[in-house]
């Protein structure tokens, strides 16, 4: 079967195709298909030397701030000192959206009396604060 193969007869018959035509009628598309191929070779030789960083996980260090023998009115007092900064920090921001909903020409006032009536009809309540918290 592979008596009649020839690398040799093949390069001929290629030479004797770019004979019979005219010059660039065959020439432009042989040159952009050996460019192509290169461009993906060299694609192929270049992939695996990029992208070759590793992820190497940070290392967790775990802090504890406080003591064991923390009493229950301390635990409260910080959780309440930690709900005061919450709460300074969404009023910042509700004042600030406030202020765009004037901005834009909306009744801020009517808003937040329907959002406040919605509350109460779900049920929501404010919890009382502890007696001497300042925040």
């Amino acid at each position: 079967m592979l008596k009649d193969v020839s690398v040799s007869g093949g390069f001929g018959d290629l030479v004797a195709v770019f004979r019979q035509s005219e010059p660039g009628e065959r020439l432009l598309p042989a040159a952009l298909a050996m460019v192509c191929t290169s461009v993906i070779l060299f694609l192929f030789w270049l992939d695996p030397q990029v992208n070759t960083y590793t992820y190497v996980p940070q290392e967790v260090i775990y802090v504890e701030n406080w003591t064991n023998d923390r009493t229950d009115e301390e635990i409260m007092q910080d959780r309440w000192e930690v709900q005061c900064l919450k709460d300074k920090l969404e009023a910042e921001r509700r004042d600030a959206m406030k202020e765009l909903g004037r901005m834009s020409g909306m009744d801020v006032e009517e808003i937040e009396r329907e959002a406040e009536a919605a509350r109460k009809a779900r049920g929501e309540e404010e919890v009382e604060r502890p007696a001497g918290l300042q925040c």
